[in-house]
């Protein structure tokens, strides 16, 4: 029981991960490259992928996905 509870915990700690990362290169955009004429496609882009990243780390906590995930 314990195992599994591990394994959930280091699976929401990759979504974090992976939305922290997000959020740095939307930092660094914001700051370096805000003058460039793609800035604002790329950050429309990076933010629909926050807010994705954001549902399924909801989901990881909620354990609402826990029967589907059984392909490792």
């Amino acid at each position: 029981m314990e195992k599994e509870s591990i394994k959930d915990l280091k699976e929401f700690e990759t979504s974090e991960n992976l939305q922290n990362s997000v959020l740095k290169i939307m930092y660094v955009m914001k700051q370096k490259y805000s003058n460039y004429p793609e800035f604002k496609t790329i950050m429309m882009n990076l933010t629909t992928v926050s807010k994705e990243l954001n549902s399924i780390r909801i989901k990881e906590i909620t354990g609402e996905l826990e029967g589907l995930n059984n392909s490792e």
